[in-house]
């Protein structure tokens, strides 16, 4: 029986799918621009309390819930299942989202026409629905589709210039990897479906493990799904290489990263601002599928199948920290500056999760991955509205034009100095923290060459991120520019996060880390609560 509160966790992917179909129907009828600006504020206001209500339940009752759609029990029908990683994950994409929603009055000051405005909002809410779905979802297949809806609205997101050729360019890049990559991750779900006949994630993990059938046995249940139809020993290596490979180029990790600088660079800043949660979302996808469902003492561990794939995450890790680094030394544009370093963070974050391959205990790699693409997105989300506070000032996102600027757009120019530091990893700030993590992670696991190339990929960032700096600290006497606080104060407030997830760590943020990263790994907790479920379902 689903009580009235247990339906928050169903609720708000449909509700926001909903009101996109409907804004741009408003838009058809309403011409006041004021509107749709408390309109987009109000509806990410609302998205944002539900996913703090749903991470306070969770984590205060420290459970996983789990929502069937249309009263379909799991495995057969969709459900939803939430715990701590997502629960926390959805929680810091709603309020960048909520941020950058607030920053778009500034952005879209200069169009006049409200279409204009029901169109970039469409999509933002569609993005929402997106992301959040991809987050809670237990379902792999619904996860390609909440996937598609989201990736769906960045494309429009990324051609809202549609008059400038570079926008379209990018997006079109964007847009065709993407949907030839979810190509892929479609034909993939139907490879694991054909060997292990259910799409349910509790349900893979359970039979992806043909130990664990003694808990099947406490609980004296039989799978709904069945057994094994085809050869699992050769259909999960061949699925699973195809997942990463999809994964790792949605989140951008090199040689698949040649799309984000453009996208990120060419979208309307406040979207650049929310660009790193799709990365977040694939990059989740990534520690689902390899220590959720397919962990360390699953079939995808026979024959070091499993080991191969997190030596080669390592590896391209470590080569796009290097290189995204190293091309943001050579640019001039802020945006697209902050585009590879998208790529370098990416990189450290792969390098945190390719470290696990070391070790039987991998609480340290995947606490330092968590915490440090926690950092990143919030750091990173503040850069863009720090930079779009003068952009939208002065026109231009060029680093010379910029230089100095952060002395009049005080709160951006804190917000840069404080983004910038973090990136860099400047105690006491939490990217010191998660950085030092890894270098104490490879340390652990007796790989000291590589914690010397996460400080070698440091050193030379911050060449880059010394440009950035120009801008609160630079010489420009000749321009004196009004702050815009539709960007400067979301930003503002970010750049707070980012100081306290510093100073919290020591005093306990460490401890919900870790808990984070075990409810990761630590699987049985996930397939029990999703046994207990089916349990009151078909009692004996």
């Amino acid at each position: 029986m689903i009580s009235l509160f247990d339906t928050i966790y169903g609720i708000v992917p449909p509700l926001l799918i909903s009101l996109a179909f409907v804004t741009p129907l408003l838009g058809l009828f309403i011409k006041n621009k004021k509107f749709f600006t408390i309109y987009i504020i109000v509806i990410t206001m609302i998205t944002l309390v539900m996913t703090c209500l749903i991470a306070y339940n969770i984590f205060s009752g420290n459970i996983v819930a789990i929502y069937p759609f249309g009263g379909w029990p799991p495995p057969i029908g969709i459900t939803y299942t939430i715990d701590k990683l997502n629960a926390s994950l959805a929680l810091l994409a709603t309020l960048i989202i909520f941020l950058s929603a607030i920053s778009t009055k500034g952005y879209l000051n200069r169009y006049k026409k409200p279409s204009t405005l029901s169109y970039i909002y469409t999509a933002l809410i569609g993005f929402t629905a997106g992301a959040i779905g991809a987050l809670y979802t237990g379902d792999i297949f619904n996860l390609f589709v909440m996937m598609e809806v989201m990736c769906i609205s960045l494309y429009v997101l990324v051609a809202f210039h549609r008059t400038r050729a570079e926008a379209i360019e990018a997006a079109i890049k964007y847009s065709l990897i993407s949907i030839v990559a979810l190509i892929i991750y479609f034909f993939s779900t139907i490879l694991i479906y054909s060997g292990y006949q259910t799409l349910n994630m509790a349900d893979l993990a359970v039979k992806a493990r043909p130990t664990i059938l003694d808990i099947l046995r406490m609980y004296s249940i039989d799978m709904l799904s069945g057994g094994y139809y085809s050869d699992i020993y050769i259909i999960t290596p061949i699925a699973i290489a195809l997942i990463i490979w999809v994964f790792t180029l949605e989140s951008a990790l090199f040689p698949n990263h040649f799309w984000l600088p453009d996208a990120i660079s060419e979208a309307p800043t406040p979207v650049s601002a929310i660009l790193p949660i799709a990365e977040m979302v694939s990059i989740y996808v990534v520690i689902r599928y390899l220590f959720t469902i397919f962990g360390p003492d699953s079939i995808l561990a026979e024959n070091n199948v499993r080991t191969t794939v997190l030596y080669i995450l390592l590896i391209l890790g470590i080569i796009a920290s290097i290189v995204g680094s190293i091309m943001m030394t050579l640019q001039k544009d802020s945006k697209r500056l902050l585009g590879y370093s998208s790529v370098s963070h990416i990189g450290f974050i792969y390098i945190a999760i390719g470290l696990t391959a070391f070790t039987l205990e991998p609480t340290i790699p995947l606490v330092a991955s968590i915490f440090h693409m926690i950092n990143y997105v919030v750091s990173s989300s503040l850069l863009f509205l720090a930079i779009g506070a003068i952009e939208s000032v002065i026109g231009s996102r060029n680093i010379d034009d910029m230089t100095g600027l952060g002395r009049s757009a005080k709160l951006a120019g804190f917000s840069i100095v404080i983004g910038v530091l973090n990136l860099i990893g400047l105690p006491p700030l939490g990217g010191f923290f998660s950085k030092f993590m890894m270098y104490q992670a490879a340390l652990t696991v007796s790989q000291p060459i590589i914690a010397l190339l996460i400080v070698v990929a440091t050193a030379i960032s911050v060449m880059g991120y010394a440009k950035l700096l120009l801008i609160p600290f630079g010489i420009n006497s000749e321009k004196n520019i009004k702050e815009s606080y539709s960007f400067s104060v979301p930003s503002f407030i970010l750049a707070l996060m980012v100081i306290l997830l510093g100073l919290m760590l020591p005093i306990g943020l460490n401890k919900y880390l870790e808990d984070i990263a075990k409810s990761a790994y630590e699987y049985v907790y996930y397939v029990e609560s999703f046994l207990k479920y089916m349990v009151t379902l078909w009692p004996r």
